[in-house]
């Protein structure tokens, strides 16, 4: 028998409506504690007023409204009881103690729907669509994980497993029997419908990849020599002083991040170490590593150059969105920089020359990266998903090579397996506990 969970559902501050939520074999038992009138079995699925007392003292702390969910109607497949009261937040917080003291114990993060999980109202998919939902910052993300709870992605995940079942079943066929048996084992055509598996598996990861701007915001990455002008840069389009300046080289040694809004996109503006190759020390070393990464991650990389002149530029970044020559107001740009087919623009974060073009450009590029996000097919969303997807690919990767080498069958019937573990690992039906915590550690504690 589970415990009795309790938690708020709403928001923390003032509101109309604050709803704490019950849920456990027993709900209905601590509710009656908090209100005696309460019928046995109390009505369901609709609401009911009620008037709410602390179990110990009979203080009335509201009157409220009271949903009750039987186990095969509610959302995490156990008793549930909600109770709707006004939403100040002394009153709200009044009633989850009385929950507690009447014998139900705080819910932890994500708890109510990690029951739904449990009981099988949700798969993995789902149930970290329902955190997105809490956490989503653009009406693309409401949108995917809008279709994730519906099951489209569950069910491309769950047709992709079944395919590679068949397969996995066509190899082990031709393991255990031969000709002579009367079993034959259709290989070509498993081979071709591995393949069609892994060119699925790799949309799934370039439409992930076009989502990703509307889930954690557009990154743009600020990459340059030491002393290019980055962190002034960096300041100024904020407005504030976020990264430390300095004449020294080699000032910034770690990533800084900040989020700004450009005409309603999230946009991350991150500040990064100078490139250069010689006299780097060990920890500026580290820094250069994690620049160069922000700078493969990121939607759009600006390099920044000193526009005087007196700092080399240093090489090129591999791609680059917008090229900005730093302080104009020292005279005009004598940076020499190879041609380039991307906009230039001359800025001074002093007196604040170029800074509106910057702006704008980082606009225009942080919309289309919306844009290209809103029109992508997702199946999986987050960061853990898309690692257990790159595993699973990797694995279909592993048994088509060693189909094409020739190599025993029992190599590539292993790599069909781990494949469909690591597949488990997006939908929860291959998962261990440490996963789960991890996965449900970030939602918020009324879900």
């Amino acid at each position: 028998m589970r415990d009795v969970i309790a938690a708020i559902a709403t928001g923390s501050g003032p509101a109309a409506i604050g709803i704490v939520r019950l849920s456990g074999e027993g709900s209905w038992e601590v509710a009656r504690r908090l209100c005696p009138d309460l019928p046995d079995p109390p009505p369901v699925r609709r609401m009911t007023r009620v008037r709410l007392r602390h179990p110990a003292t009979g203080r009335l702390l509201d009157e409220a409204l009271g949903v009750f969910f039987a186990p095969e109607a509610s959302y995490t497949g156990e008793e549930s009881v909600e109770w709707h009261c006004h939403g100040g937040p002394l009153v709200v917080q009044g009633v989850l103690s009385a929950c507690l003291e009447a014998g139900a114990r705080a819910a932890r993060p994500g708890e109510f729907t990690r029951r739904a999980l449990a009981s099988g109202r949700l798969d993995l998919v789902q149930a970290e669509a329902v955190s997105l939902m809490t956490q989503a910052g653009t009406t693309t993300a409401v949108d995917a994980a809008l279709e994730a709870l519906q099951g489209r992605p569950s069910q491309e995940i769950a047709e992709v497993k079944e395919t590679l079942l068949d397969v996995l079943a066509e190899v082990e066929a031709a393991l255990d029997h031969s000709e002579e048996d009367g079993v034959v084992a259709d290989l070509e055509a498993a081979r071709d419908a591995l393949d069609e598996v892994r060119r699925r598996m790799e949309d799934w990861l370039a439409s992930a990849r076009r989502l990703r701007p509307a889930i954690a915001g557009v990154r743009v990455a600020l990459v340059g020599a030491p002393n290019a002008g980055k962190s002034s840069l960096f300041n100024a389009l904020l407005g504030q002083a976020r990264a430390l300046v300095d004449d020294e080289p080699g000032t910034t040694r770690d990533l800084v991040g900040e989020l700004m809004v450009l005409a309603g996109a999230p946009v991350w503006i991150w500040d990064t170490a100078g490139l250069r190759q010689m006299g780097a020390g060990r920890v500026e070393a580290e820094g250069i590593r994690r620049a160069l990464q922000a700078a493969r991650e990121a939607d759009i990389v600006v390099w920044v150059v000193d526009g005087t002149g007196q700092v080399d530029p240093g090489p090129m970044p591999d791609r680059l969105d917008l090229v900005v020559r730093t302080r104009r107001d020292l005279g005009p740009p004598q940076a020499r920089i190879p041609p380039v087919e991307v906009p230039v623009v001359d800025t001074s974060a002093r007196s604040g020359t170029g800074l509106d073009q910057v702006r704008g450009h980082l606009t225009r590029m942080a919309q289309q990266s919306l844009h290209r996000a809103a029109q992508a097919r997702v199946v999986v969303m987050g960061d853990r998903q898309q690692d257990a997807l790159r595993d699973a690919l990797a694995a279909v990767a592993e048994a088509w090579e060693a189909w094409s080498q020739a190599s025993p069958l029992e190599v590539t019937a292993a790599a069909l397996r781990r494949s469909l573990e690591h597949l488990g690992e997006i939908d929860g039906t291959h998962l261990v506990e440490e996963i789960l915590d991890r996965v449900f550690s970030r939602f918020c504690v009324g879900k």
